[in-house]
């Protein structure tokens, strides 16, 4: 396993971790302590995930960042939503997305959706919605 490998072959991702002088080792230096927590936890993968998320959100946060916190996810159906909308309750701005068509039995956080906003083809993961947001849409924060 290579760089390549966690960057999901983003060579504009590699180039970066290169020139950051980021190599395998370093990253498993720099994550050893957090990967203890988490299997200390007994967190699935899924689990570790979502808090490795919501650790960056309140890094990010700390060092001033504004992430709302309330922003807030509203879908059209329980058990297969085919819209989603993203709301921040503080300001009212809202944000929607449409479901990618044809994906079959999927769970529910691994659901695709497109941003209706961006008009772009990226297909973003249910739990990425709010990522999404903070990279791409100032304006909801």
């Amino acid at each position: 396993m290579d760089l390549n490998y966690l960057v999901g072959n983003n060579l504009r991702h590699t180039q970066r971790f290169e020139e950051l002088e980021c190599t395998m080792n370093s990253l498993f230096a720099m994550s050893s302590d957090l990967f203890s927590v988490m299997n200390d936890l007994k967190l699935s993968l899924r689990n570790s995930a979502e808090f490795f998320m919501r650790l960056k959100y309140i890094h990010d946060a700390s060092q001033g960042s504004n992430l709302a916190e309330n922003i807030q996810i509203y879908e059209n159906n329980k058990t297969l939503p085919t819209r989603l909308i993203v709301q921040n309750k503080e300001t009212g701005n809202k944000l929607y997305f449409r479901i990618i068509p044809g994906q079959g039995s999927v769970r529910k956080g691994n659901i695709l959706y497109k941003c209706e906003e961006c008009q772009e083809d990226t297909a973003i993961k249910r739990f990425d919605t709010k990522r999404h947001i903070f990279a791409k849409h100032k304006n909801l924060n």
